[in-house]
């Protein structure tokens, strides 16, 4: 049997797409990590047994080898990934090791965290005019150099964990003092969008998942 690596959107059941709930139907095991809720396997795959998938690399890859196996004995395989799988999802790395191992896959697109945003909370990402282009970066490529060198009009950095702290010292290090910034926490479960200064980002710790989207940081 194939294995399907599905994104999971920001979190909200009503962004999975209709290929990803027929997926989730008929699976036998529906692998996620923590930023997927459970609401979505218990509400769309209520017959199929839950794999936790943890987020280092060792344990991530141990549980892919495991979900390969079970798809060669015949099972139904899903693979959530949250937001899409081939944004920081390794939805393609997933893929490489099945095919190796003789089993085919596919990717299911599915609704990223920060386009989510943008829709949600009207958070512009691109006006066709100042705003003309995007860099997405994650932790821990981020850096006072790296996002000197991004030439783009909006960033999107993800994946910041508990480093507000380092960020707001990136930002204000490397971006002018009229670069919008704008942090984004759970936005299709509760959470939204707030513009803050730099400076301010730290009184956020805690909130997860974050999304943060910098504008004009260069001018």
């Amino acid at each position: 049997m194939p294995i399907y690596v599905v994104g999971a959107g920001p979190g909200d059941p009503q962004l999975l797409t209709l290929k990803a709930v027929e997926l989730l139907s008929k699976a036998d095991v529906v692998a996620f990590g923590d930023l997927v809720p459970e609401e979505i396997p218990r509400r769309f795959a209520p017959r199929a047994r839950w794999v936790r998938i943890g987020h280092r690399r060792a344990d991530h890859d141990a549980a892919v080898r495991q979900l390969v196996e079970e798809a060669k004995r015949g099972l139904n395989v899903v693979v959530l990934k949250n937001g899409d799988p081939t944004l920081f999802g390794r939805g393609l790395q997933i893929c490489a090791e099945a095919e190796r191992q003789g089993v085919p896959c596919e990717v299911v697109p599915g609704v990223p965290a920060f386009t989510a945003a943008a829709a949600l909370y009207k958070v512009e990402i691109t006006d066709g005019e100042r705003l003309r282009h995007v860099a997405v970066l994650s932790y821990p490529h981020v850096t006072s150099e790296e996002l000197a060198r991004v030439a783009a009009d909006t960033v999107v950095i993800y994946m910041m964990g508990d480093r507000l702290g380092h960020l707001s010292q990136i930002l204000q290090e490397t971006c002018q003092k009229t670069a919008s910034v704008v942090l984004c926490h759970s936005v299709s479960r509760g959470g939204g969008c707030v513009e803050v200064q730099p400076v301010e980002l730290p009184k956020y710790a805690g909130l997860r998942p974050l999304t943060v989207i910098v504008k004009n940081c260069r001018g």
